[in-house]
């Protein structure tokens, strides 16, 4: 399956580009903590991530140069996808403590979570991807693509929690690998969907970076 297929190239790239890898997730961890820099480091990240999956050459200069760029817009991006999950889930859990039939709509709420993690993944790799980058079209556009392709999206999202479960139980890829890798598989995943649409041009037979 396509989604399988990806897969592989995310973990590829990542042996391929180790040395960025570990220097994208050593930065990132560290704009977390800094809390002022965690959205810049978080779209330094996805900038150097989406040279990778457009087979283009990549470095630690498109890290600093996204995370310089769009510092407003990845703060709204960044704020979106940490919060919405987190009001929805708090939704969810309400209603299942409810001791009456209104908890049926805590299985909604939870639907409606899984939905949000299918479309999240796509938002900040989409913004990369456009011509003329806009939140509001890479929110739009993230919502149909997880509606089009909700296997492949489930499936990607399932990978992407599979990496964090990985990370906590091993510990020292949570810190070395977990967040490029994550980014990586966003910006991978969306690209090889849109080969299969037709709107990216299909893997270069030798995949050069040029």
């Amino acid at each position: 399956m396509k989604s399988f297929r990806i897969m592989g190239r995310v973990l590829k790239a990542t042996y391929e580009e180790l040395f960025l890898c570990v220097m994208m997730s050593a930065f990132w961890w560290v704009g977390q903590i800094l809390i002022v820099t965690a959205a810049p480091a978080t779209m330094g990240m996805h900038a150097a991530a989406n040279q990778i999956a457009n087979y283009r050459r990549t470095g630690s200069e498109f890290f600093w140069d996204g995370a310089k760029r769009n510092v407003g817009r990845g703060w709204l991006m960044y704020a979106l996808l940490l919060i919405t999950p987190i009001l929805i889930f708090i939704n969810a859990w309400f209603y299942l403590n409810v001791e009456s039939w209104l908890r049926v709509f805590a299985f909604m709420w939870l639907w409606v979570l899984v939905f949000i993690m299918m479309a999240g993944q796509y938002v900040i790799p989409l913004f990369f991807q456009q011509d003329e980058p806009s939140v509001k079209l890479a929110l739009r556009n993230a919502a149909l693509l997880a509606l089009r392709f909700p296997l492949y999206s489930f499936l990607l999202a399932v990978f992407q929690v599979l990496l964090v479960t990985l990370s906590f139980v091993l510990v020292l890829p949570l810190v070395i690998l977990a967040p490029a890798m994550l980014a990586l598989s966003g910006e991978i995943g969306l690209v090889g969907m849109l080969q299969e649409m037709g709107l990216a041009p299909p893997p270069p037979e030798s995949a050069p970076r040029d």
